[in-house]
């Protein structure tokens, strides 16, 4: 029995690896891909590194959640089918570090079950984490930038600018997500692709409703002829006002955050530093 699973433990930490460098495997972005289909005219191309084990693994409306989700965060190459190999090679993971444990520390037999079900569905949930992790810190930074650069494009389309012009100049101030998919949305441009449609894709792969709102208002004012610059400086105001409740919502979490730690460190130590001496005294004293 040990000496099986002293062979199993080293088997599936090497499987789990595999899976993890598998899903590394360096691929083209999907915007880059993006960009090669406008050139080739061909919608059926298809990513050679897609596994049909792997994709049999996850339902087809799954498939779609998780590519949405990688969308969102910018993981542009990570497909679903990798970051199912993530899933799989974390769970794998779990299973082994629990066999570990159990073989260091020799909890009770009985126990052993309960803890491989649950670090084993830790493990492989532990991708979902990251990736919910990246799109909100993705989003958060595109908040942050949107005022700034709403600002821009308003200047530079007063200074008499056409809009292609302006955003290429607002991208320059603005570094980090938003400005990324907008030199994104610029390289299709340029390849042929409608700016209405390449803006709508913005909104679409980000999800974020106030940039998405303020292209399709950016959109609009150009084709009918409206005050871009005054429109986009009253977005920005908003943009603005959106972020400033953002924080105050985050300053009011903070004392319910910090109820934990005070629990856990702070008032073990005041207890400590009160009654320490006290109860030192009672017990030096002879009786």
């Amino acid at each position: 029995m040990g000496h099986a699973l002293m062979l199993l433990i080293p088997l599936l930490f090497g499987l789990s690896a595999f899976f993890f460098a598998l899903s590394l495997l360096p691929t083209k972005s999907a915007l880059t891909d993006q960009l090669e289909v406008l050139k080739a005219r061909d919608p059926l191309r298809r990513d050679p590194a897609e596994m049909a084990l792997v994709q049999k693994l996850l339902p087809e409306e799954r498939r779609a959640m998780i590519s949405k989700q990688l969308i969102e965060a910018g993981w542009y190459t990570t497909t679903p089918a990798k970051f199912g190999m993530r899933m799989v090679g974390g769970a794998i993971l779990g299973f082994v570090l629990t066999l570990l444990v159990w073989r260091i520390v020799n909890f009770p037999l009985g126990l052993l079950p309960v803890l491989l079900a649950a670090f084993t569905f830790v493990g492989g949930y532990s991708p979902f984490f990251a990736l919910n992790r990246a799109m909100e810190t993705r989003k958060a930074g595109i908040q942050k930038a949107l005022p700034e650069f709403l600002d821009m494009v308003s200047a530079t389309v007063q200074a008499g600018l056409a809009l292609n012009s302006a955003l290429g100049y607002a991208v320059e101030a603005v570094p980090g997500p938003l400005g990324d998919e907008i030199k994104e949305a610029l390289s299709e441009i340029r390849l042929g692709r409608a700016r209405a449609e390449a803006l709508k894709a913005v909104g679409e792969r980000t999800n974020h409703p106030a940039l998405r709102n303020a292209l399709r208002v950016m959109t609009q004012a150009e084709r009918l002829g409206a005050n871009i610059a005054k429109l986009l400086n009253d977005l920005a105001a908003d943009a603005r006002h959106q972020r400033l409740m953002l924080v105050e919502e985050m300053a009011a979490k903070l004392p319910v955050k910090m109820v934990f730690p005070m629990v856990l460190f702070m008032i073990p130590a005041i207890v400590t530093v009160i009654f320490g001496s006290v109860a030192a005294n009672y017990f030096a004293t002879p009786k």
